[in-house]
Formats: structure tokens, sequence, C-alpha cells
């Protein structure tokens, strides 16, 4: 098992996604430990003040299948594929 670290925020219906997105993490690895959130303006464009936080769990998977399963996370909850 392997400890991941992983920067979760939203400028969209803030609490709404960020729940969304900690109960689908919690699904895939188990139990959480959460920062503190904290607020930050978006840089680069004009838009919302961003939510972040940063989770901490364990898990099993290879790099390679984490990165898969958390972008399949991002597009279910609606982050446009880049």
């Amino acid at each position: 098992m392997a400890a991941v670290y992983l920067g979760v925020g939203s400028n969209i219906e803030r609490e709404r996604y960020i729940v969304a997105g900690l109960d689908a993490l919690e699904l895939l690895l188990g139990d959480l430990a959460l920062s503190s959130a904290y607020v930050s303006a978006a840089v680069g464009f004009d838009g919302q003040p961003f939510l972040n936080l940063v989770v901490s769990a364990t898990t099993g998977l290879g790099v390679g299948e984490l990165q898969r399963r958390l972008r399949q996370i991002e597009m279910e909850h609606g982050r446009p594929a880049n």
C-alpha cells in the first residue's frame, strides 16, 4: 500500500462538487484524511474563487490505474475532457 495525496478543488458549485468528489474518492480509496479547506482566487481567467483542500489515503493501485480512475471520477462529475 502506498500513501497518496490529492488536491481537490472547484470553483463551480463548489460544495456540491467537492462533496460528490470526496464521496467518490472514499468509494475508491476507503478512509480519507482531509486538510482544512481554503478559498483562493481564480488565476489566469475570470471566475469564481476556488474552494480547495488536500486528501490523503492509501492505495494498492498503481500510478497509471489510479490516474485513470481519478480521471473517470472527474468526467462522471462533469469535468470536460481536455
